[in-house]
C-alpha cells in the first residue's frame, strides 16, 4: 500500500505502507480510537464507535488481490491532495 500525499505548496510525499504493518496497527485499534475520540466532537463519535477493527483487517486480506487498486483520491479546497493506492 502507498500513500501520495501532495500539498497545496507544491511538496509531495510518497509513504510506503506494508499491508502487514497496516494489519497489525488495525490490532492497535482500540488504543488509537481512545486518543482520537478526544479530539472528534461529540455529534461525530458515532461514525468511530461502529467500526469493527477486526472486519476490517480481514478485509484487507482480500483486497490483497487487488494491487494497483485506488482506495482513496481526495482533492481539497486548498489544492492538498491524497490518494492511497495498494
Amino acid at each position: 500500500m502507498k500513500i501520495y500525499i501532495r500539498l497545496n505548496t507544491g511538496r509531495r510525499f510518497k509513504i510506503p505502507a506494508p499491508i502487514g504493518l497496516v494489519k497489525m496497527a488495525l490490532g492497535f485499534g482500540g488504543f488509537g480510537v481512545s486518543i482520537a475520540r478526544r479530539c472528534i466532537p461529540e455529534e461525530q463519535r458515532y461514525y468511530i464507535d461502529i467500526i469493527d477493527f477486526k472486519e476490517l483487517r480481514k478485509g484487507l486480506d482480500v483486497l490483497r488481490n487487488y494491487k494497483g487498486l485506488q482506495l482513496v483520491d481526495v482533492k481539497a479546497m486548498d489544492g492538498t491532495e491524497v490518494t492511497i493506492v495498494l
